[in-house]
């Protein structure tokens, strides 16, 4: 095991990958080892799903400040925000299609499996004018399920532009309201763990599932940080090209 002041080093070396995507809606206060790294100004981070790029959603959340952007192939959803909140975006028309051909719960039992916090977003004018022919009370049978039964936030937005600022407004409530919520609800926050994870993400290739079995397999940052390259591929899906991309960024 590496000094202190070693595994410091390390964590000196990727801070400047994790400010880009650790996600705090205000000036925070960087203390390694006892050492003062200064303050600095972070983002909301969206991760959003490369099937999302003609949806609109994408130019009106780059066009908002203090958002950081980025698309990628993700397994769940179709926007993650701050790395633990799931969103999943239908338009009026897919939401009706969805119930039709079965898709619908079995998407909400993927969110409801694998999303810490999961909702979803019903996009368009009138969701009960979609054009195709389907029972009213089977939309709003569809509605209380998801609601009641599967306990997933349905939010309503007309336009791609309102879906962006939803998106944002969740990651601003998150940031600053989730972790004293928590407390009066009697449960303990996660807001170390959340950041524990957002700065493995800082890693060459880590993503948040990735960055989740490293740190239930080590047990610990500090040890992630000084694991050795056949350490790390022990991890499930680390090859040995990206555990090599890892170490190299330690040196």
């Amino acid at each position: 095991m590496r000094k202190t002041d070693d595994v410091s080093g390390l964590i000196i070396a990727v801070l400047s990958r994790y400010f880009q995507q650790v996600n705090c809606y205000q000036n925070c206060q960087i203390v390694v080892a006892g050492v003062n790294y200064g303050v600095f100004h972070m983002s909301i981070h969206v991760e959003v799903d490369y099937r999302e790029i003609n949806s609109g959603v994408i130019p009106a959340l780059l066009a908002k400040e203090d958002i950081v952007v980025k698309e990628k192939k993700l397994s769940i959803g179709d926007y993650i925000i701050n790395g633990h909140i799931v969103v999943e975006r239908k338009t009026t028309k897919d939401f009706i299609v969805s119930i039709i051909d079965g898709r619908l719960f079995s998407q909400a039992s993927r969110l409801k499996r694998h999303a810490e916090i999961p909702f979803m977003v019903i996009e368009g004018i009138d969701l009960f004018r979609t054009g195709y022919e389907i029972d009213p009370q089977a939309i709003r049978g569809a509605i209380v399920s998801l609601s009641v039964s599967w306990q997933i936030p349905l939010i309503f937005s007309k336009t791609p532009e309102g879906t962006a600022e939803i998106l944002v407004m969740a990651g601003i409530h998150d940031i600053r309201y989730r972790d004293d919520i928590l407390k009066r609800m009697g449960r303990k926050p996660k807001r170390m763990q959340t950041r524990k994870l957002y700065l493995l993400q800082g890693l060459p290739g880590i993503g948040p599932g990735m960055a989740k079995r490293m740190l239930e397999y080590f047990g610990s940052v500090e040890k992630v940080f000084t694991a050795d390259e056949q350490e790390l591929v022990c991890v499930e899906g680390i090859g040995k090209k990206k555990a090599a991309k890892i170490r190299e960024i330690m040196r």
